[in-house]
């Protein structure tokens, strides 16, 4: 991985692996995930990559939609659909549950405010 290809129309994420140049739009990728030194991009498609890079290198790369939600976790913020305080979980738009820690509920509570342009409460 080299860096973070800003794009006024299509801001994309580099990856360099084994002499292959692969250019991910950020508006696909919906979440990393840490397994060791090694971070899995999963994207809206079937498919995800894995690379020898920490999440903590991703983490100062990605723009504002992105959060670290968990250590292990940063995703998405775009594809958020329902945040589980109670069983601290984020639902994404794909129905997958990533969890989040404690420390970061008001982060994220507060992150998901000012993006999003109308508040109701159920």
């Amino acid at each position: 991985m080299k860096d973070l290809i800003i794009n006024s129309q299509y801001p994309c994420l580099k990856l360099q692996s084994k002499g292959i140049i692969r250019f991910l739009p950020l508006s696909e990728i919906l979440y990393l995930k840490s397994v060791g030194n090694y971070t899995c991009i999963i994207m809206k498609d079937p498919f995800k990559y894995t690379m020898p890079k920490t999440l903590q290198s991703f983490e100062t790369q990605l723009g504002n939609h992105f959060f670290r939600c968990h250590k292990s976790y940063l995703i998405n913020t775009v594809f958020i659909c329902e945040i589980n305080m109670r069983n601290r979980y984020i639902l994404l738009t794909t129905g997958e549950k990533i969890p989040f820690s404690r420390n970061k509920s008001k982060i994220l509570e507060k992150k998901m405010e000012i993006q999003t342009s109308l508040n109701y409460q159920l």
